[in-house]
């Protein structure tokens, strides 16, 4: 990455303005596209990026850029090494897949070369029976030979079942290991809830098929202040027992995911009246103290842990793009009337 310390320690203050603004770009830009690149790799890549560009301005000091530079470098060299270990797991799926299609193939050719051996045999003594005069040794021959084609053909058709039951057995693993990879592909991997893949694909599918639906948004307020006092280890606990408790608050028909960072995603069939419903619940029951370890061997702090709650209704013509802008807005709405209170 460009070191933009050179830049800031420039007298040419007019272009700290327009550099720092590309720099963010640049950050929010990164984070989506490496994140469309490899969603499954991404993790929290986007929405780190996104909060380090939130964090910076042309006002910061000098030492707050080069820490957002460090803290940006860190996120794209673990987003490289998970992207380079899941293209190493596909490739090995892959490549298991070949070796049993190559061993199938060649089980099934040193089978038939087997057989073809066997029939081959039978076909030269065959034309020796039909050379021979002797009524009685004709007969017994031929009934031999007759009993040992039958014989032949009879394993044929065991081997051919036994060979189809372990190439069944082998592609059933196969799709169970496929299957798995899938759904952990869909899996938030700090929180186990649906991860953002999986939130837009349902989001589409319900505008697909016109279904109505509302979207609710949580936003952990002062999560930053949580990182910044206790350390980052201490948010991921945070993050992990909050989502545990608005899964639990949920419905059993509605989708809660992880949309990236501190923000959650609650999808519901219904109108407004079964969102204010769901909104009540997580201010009852998801709201409160949570304990954290901030050090091994020492006590457990309870930190107290709210959230900022947008609602956005999908209504017919909406793109998803509209509905998350929508309720976006509102949960910001209820974060600056938190402030100001």
């Amino acid at each position: 990455m460009v070191s933009l310390k050179p830049f800031l320690d420039s007298n040419e203050t007019q272009l700290l303005p327009a550099l720092m603004d590309c720099y963010q770009r640049l950050l929010v830009v990164t984070g989506q596209c490496n994140s469309d690149l490899c969603g499954p790799s991404a993790g929290d890549l986007a929405a780190t990026l996104r909060l380090l560009e939130q964090s910076i301005s042309s006002q910061s000091r000098a030492t707050e850029i080069v820490l957002a530079q460090e803290t940006a470098e860190r996120q794209l060299k673990a987003w490289h090494d998970r992207t380079e270990e899941y293209l190493r797991q596909k490739a090995t799926e892959m490549k298991d897949l070949m070796v049993l299609v190559a061993t199938t193939a060649q089980s099934v050719g040193d089978r038939d070369q087997k057989h073809n051996t066997n029939l081959k045999g039978l076909t030269e003594r065959l034309k020796t029976i039909a050379g021979l005069e002797d009524v009685t040794r004709l007969r017994a021959s031929l009934m031999s030979s007759v009993e040992e084609m039958s014989k032949t053909v009879e394993q044929m058709a065991r081997d051919s079942e036994q060979t189809m039951r372990a190439l069944e057995g082998e592609l059933s693993k196969y799709r169970n290991r496929l299957e798995h990879s899938e759904q952990a592909a869909l899996v938030d991997s700090l929180t186990g809830l649906a991860n953002r893949k999986r939130l837009e694909t349902d989001m589409n599918l319900r505008i697909r098929r016109g279904q109505q639906f509302v979207l609710l948004m949580v936003d952990l307020n002062a999560f930053k202040w949580i990182n910044d006092t206790y350390g980052h280890l201490a948010g991921d606990q945070i993050l992990r027992q909050f989502a545990a408790e608005l899964k639990q608050v949920c419905h059993q028909s509605d989708l809660v995911g992880r949309w990236g960072g501190d923000e959650f995603l609650v999808l519901i069939n219904g109108q407004m009246e079964q969102a204010e419903s769901a909104r009540k619940r997580i201010e009852q029951w998801a709201w409160g103290a949570y304990p954290i370890k901030v050090e091994k061997g020492a006590p457990s702090i309870k930190v107290q842990v709210t959230a900022a709650i947008g609602i956005g209704l999908w209504q017919p013509g909406m793109s998803p793009a509209e509905l998350l802008q929508s309720a976006d807005t509102a949960m910001y709405r209820q974060k600056a009337r938190a402030k100001s209170v």
